[in-house]
Formats: C-alpha cells, structure tokens, sequence
C-alpha cells in the first residue's frame, strides 16, 4: 500500500474534501503509486495566469477561471521507480479507473460530479510545449476536478477506454 509524501499531503489539504477523501482511497488501492506536482492543487490567480503565460493552461487565472483556484481540481501523477512520470498511460488509466470505481461507491458526492481530463478533446488545448499527442494524453490523464453537472462528453469510464481502444494489462 502507498502513502502520499509531505509535499502530497500539503498539496491535498488545500482541494476539496470530497477530491482528498478520492485521492487518499485511490492510493490505497492502486496498483501504481503517485503523487500531486507543483501546481496540481489549489492555485493562486498568480500561479494560474503564470501557467496560462506559459502555454499551460487555456485559463488566464482572472477572465477564465480553473477548477484549481477553487480547489476542486486536483492532478495525479504516476511515481514509478523512484521519478514521477508522465509517460506511462497505464498507469494514469489504472489511477482513472480507481477514482471512477470509489467514486460511484461514496454515498454523500454533494451533488457533484467527478470529471477526468482523459474525457477532453484535444482542441480543448492551448499546450504549446507538447511535441505530440500522447504528451497531451498525458497531461490530460492527470486531471480530476469536481463539476455541479456532468459534461456530454462524460461517459463511464469502462465505455470511454473500449471506444479510444486504451487497455489495462
């Protein structure tokens, strides 16, 4: 079983109750160990209009918005052999497929919906650093954020892997 690091933990404490009680569940159960990067919990309107400048986000931190600066969004990042890795997609699968399972098991959502960044299409970008498409997969498989209602884009996620043809040893 896995434990999130001080800085994880740090990170955690400041999103959602419903994304940390998520985030803890899921590291009890995974298969892959992970944690929360820099700028994966609440952000300030400074760090999101930095990421913004920097090609990171399609937020500007004051016109638009993230999830982030509200604490409901939350970035997951595989930690295999001892470095975080944004290039293996199984892992960020096998994490997506944890949170969607103990998400449909909490009693109490709030009326919120989980929502994966796998769920996004990749006009919905503005990355301009990535090189190529499993970068952005990448980028995108970190991402959970909590919405007051579900986007048509949102699907189960069983469904979601058999139509993009992801699979999961």
């Amino acid at each position: 079983m896995y434990k999130f690091g001080k800085t994880s933990k740090e990170r955690l404490g400041e999103v959602h109750e419903l994304l940390r009680l998520l985030a803890n569940a899921c590291l009890t159960q995974s298969a892959f160990d992970f944690g929360v990067p820099a700028d994966g919990g609440l952000r300030s309107a400074s760090q999101q209009k930095e990421l913004f400048a920097q090609g990171a986000s399609k937020h500007n931190g004051t016109k638009s918005k993230s999830h982030h600066q509200y604490g409901m969004a939350l970035d997951l990042i595989p930690h295999i052999n001892g470095s975080y890795t944004w290039a293996n997609k199984e892992a960020f699968l096998s994490i997506a497929q944890s949170a969607f399972s103990i998400w449909g098991q909490l009693e109490d959502t709030q009326g919120l919906h989980l929502h994966w960044g796998g769920f996004w299409k990749i006009k919905d970008h503005n990355k301009k650093d990535f090189l190529d498409l499993q970068e952005i997969q990448a980028w995108n498989f970190s991402h959970f954020e909590l919405r007051s209602k579900t986007q048509e884009e949102a699907m189960p996620i069983d469904t979601y892997l058999a139509k993009m043809n992801y699979e999961i040893a």
